[in-house]
C-alpha cells in the first residue's frame, strides 16, 4: 500500500472538504435531491433540520428502491382500505404520494460525521471503519460540508510543482516584439494534391459522427424519458374505466375460445409502483402494497368485483431496458389449479 503524503498527517479535514455542496432537508422532494446530484455530479447529500444539524445522508443508492417499513406502511394502508371497502379521496392519495416522495423516506440515518478540526488520518479511520464513501463535516454540531474519499486520495502521493502555463498568442507577438525580432509567421501547411484527402481529415469526419451520434442518443434519451414521466403523471391520477373493463372482459372471452388461460389487463412503467417495481420483480407476496394509481384502482376493482368470480390476478415485470425493470403487467388468470 502506497505510504501516505507526509502533508497528511499535518491536514485537517476542513482542508479536504467540499463546503460547496448544499444541504436538503427530509421534507423536500426526492426529485429535489436527484436534480440537484445531477446538477453538481456528487453522489451523495446531507441532510440537515432547520439548524442546519445532520440528521442523515441521501445518496444514488437510496432512490433504487423505498425501505422495508415504508413498504409494510404501504401494506397496512392497503389492508385497512380493503377491509372496510370505503373509498378514499383524490385529495388523500395525492396526500400520501406527495409523502412517500420525500427525502425523510429515502435517506439514511444517522449522519456519520466529523469535526472539520479532525485530522485526515481520523477521516480516513472513520470511512474505512464504517465503510463510507463521504462524511458529513460540522462545526458546532452544525454541517459545514463534506469530505470524501477523493478528498483523501491527493495526500497519498508527492505533490508536483505547477507547471508553467503557456504563453497566449497576444503574449508570444508582445515578446517577439519587445526582443526587436521580426514578427513570426506560422508555418504554413502545403495544399494537398487535387483529389487526395489527408488521414486526419478522414479522422474528423469519424470524431464528428461519433459525437453526432452521442448527442442524437441523449436526446432520444431525454425524450423517451420526458414522455415516461407525463406518462406516469397522468396514470398517478388515472381509473380503470367501465369502459376499459367490458373491453378486458371481452378480450378474456376470446382469450379462453383459443384455449388460453390468461390475458393481459395492464401493462404500466414501473415508475407508477413505490418501490420501481422491486416486490413483483422478485416476486413478493406483498406486491400489490407497491402499486399506485391506475394500477392500484384495477387491483381494487379486481379485488371487489372479479376475484369474487374466481378470478386470479398475477404481475410481472414484462421489460428489461438496460437491465432494470421498464415496465409491468397485471394479468387476469383463470382455468388454472392452485
Amino acid at each position: 500500500m502506497t505510504a501516505p503524503h507526509k502533508l497528511f498527517e499535518q491536514k485537517r479535514v476542513r482542508d479536504a472538504m467540499n463546503a460547496s455542496v448544499p444541504s436538503v432537508h427530509p421534507e423536500d422532494s426526492a426529485c429535489h435531491a436527484a436534480e440537484i446530484m445531477i446538477k453538481l455530479r456528487v453522489s451523495g447529500l446531507p441532510v440537515v433540520d432547520a439548524e442546519n444539524r445532520p440528521i442523515g445522508v441521501v445518496s444514488e443508492s437510496d432512490f433504487r428502491y423505498a425501505d422495508a417499513a415504508e413498504r409494510a406502511k404501504q401494506r397496512e394502508a392497503w389492508l385497512r382500505y380493503i377491509s372496510e371497502g370505503q373509498a378514499i379521496s383524490s385529495a388523500y392519495l395525492e396526500a400520501l404520494e406527495c409523502e412517500a416522495d420525500q427525502v425523510r423516506r429515502i435517506m439514511a440515518t444517522p449522519a456519520i460525521c466529523i469535526d472539520e478540526d479532525a485530522s485526515l488520518v481520523e477521516a480516513a479511520e472513520k470511512l474505512a471503519e464504517h465503510r463510507l464513501r463521504r462524511l458529513v463535516v460540522t462545526r458546532d454540531g452544525k454541517v459545514t460540508g463534506i469530505v470524501g474519499r477523493s478528498g483523501l486520495l491527493r495526500y497519498f502521493a508527492p505533490q508536483r510543482p505547477t507547471a508553467r502555463p503557456l504563453p497566449t498568442p497576444d503574449e508570444f507577438e508582445a515578446a517577439i516584439e519587445a526582443a526587436g525580432l521580426p514578427a513570426a509567421k506560422p508555418p504554413q501547411p502545403e495544399p494537398a494534391p487535387a483529389g487526395v484527402v489527408e488521414a486526419a481529415e478522414l479522422k474528423k469526419l469519424v470524431a464528428d459522427y461519433e459525437r453526432r451520434k452521442v448527442e442524437l442518443k441523449a436526446d432520444v434519451a431525454r425524450q423517451a424519458k420526458a414522455k415516461r414521466d407525463e406518462a406516469v403523471k397522468e396514470l398517478l391520477h388515472a381509473k380503470f374505466t367501465d369502459e376499459e373493463m367490458s373491453r378486458l372482459l371481452a378480450q378474456a372471452f376470446e382469450a379462453a375460445r383459443r384455449g388460453e388461460t390468461s390475458c393481459v389487463a395492464l401493462t404500466f412503467p414501473v415508475a407508477l409502483c413505490a418501490d420501481a417495481g422491486r416486490a413483483i420483480n422478485l416476486p413478493s407476496p406483498d406486491w400489490p402494497a407497491s402499486l399506485r394509481g391506475k394500477a392500484a384502482d384495477f387491483f381494487l376493482r379486481w379485488e371487489s368485483a372479479l376475484k369474487p368470480l374466481g378470478y386470479a390476478l398475477a404481475a410481472r415485470i414484462s421489460s428489461f431496458p438496460d437491465g432494470f425493470p421498464g415496465e409491468a403487467e397485471l394479468s387476469l388468470v383463470w382455468g388454472r389449479d392452485g
